[in-house]
């Protein structure tokens, strides 16, 4: 009987360990020889002060340098409503207000995994260097629950910057 029981300990120990490396291991892209690859989910901070995590079949981290700098993100962050009661016409006071925040953006396929970090400044403007790609832009402060940001897809193309806008809930009512 205590054979057994120890057995069975022994599996859901090892199935538990399994489970965590999983969860915590992001998973990147198929390797060229059709591999799944896992990299850790540490960051670096490039020279342009913007942080990147690793990517890619090697898990390598890539800065955007002076080649690849043509293209990325840029946006402002506004957050609403800014009076408690809307009004009919609108009160040109209550709009939408632009807000300093962290910016995080994630790779579409694993938006769990941050590939670049920003803050947007006074006036809720952001820029940030990327590749082509899809991503996903993520806003806020942590550990404040308002203003709660929308998460935010951008296509980013060969040259120029995509421009978005990320909207955050004050949570006035």
């Amino acid at each position: 009987m205590k054979t057994s029981a120890l057995i069975g300990v022994l599996v859901v120990g090892l199935a538990g360990i399994g489970v965590f490396y999983l969860s915590t291991t992001p998973l990147q892209a198929p390797s060229p020889g059709g591999n799944w690859v896992a990299c850790t989910a540490d960051a670096m901070q490039c020279p342009d002060g913007s942080y990147v995590g690793r990517t890619g079949p090697d898990c390598e981290f890539v800065c955007p340098t002076a080649s690849s700098t043509s293209s990325g993100i840029k946006g402002t962050v506004m957050a609403g409503p800014t009076c408690p009661v809307e009004r009919d016409p609108p009160d040109p006071q209550c709009a939408d207000k632009p807000i300093q925040t962290n910016i995080w953006i994630s790779s579409k396929i694993n938006p769990q995994q941050v590939i670049a970090t920003a803050s947007s400044d006074t006036e809720g403007a952001f820029q940030v260097s990327l590749p082509p790609g899809e991503y996903v832009i993520q806003a806020g402060s942590s550990g404040v629950p308002y203003p709660r940001c929308n998460d935010t897809s951008a296509t980013v193309g060969p040259a120029g910057y995509t421009a978005v806008t990320v909207s955050c809930d004050t949570g006035i009512r």
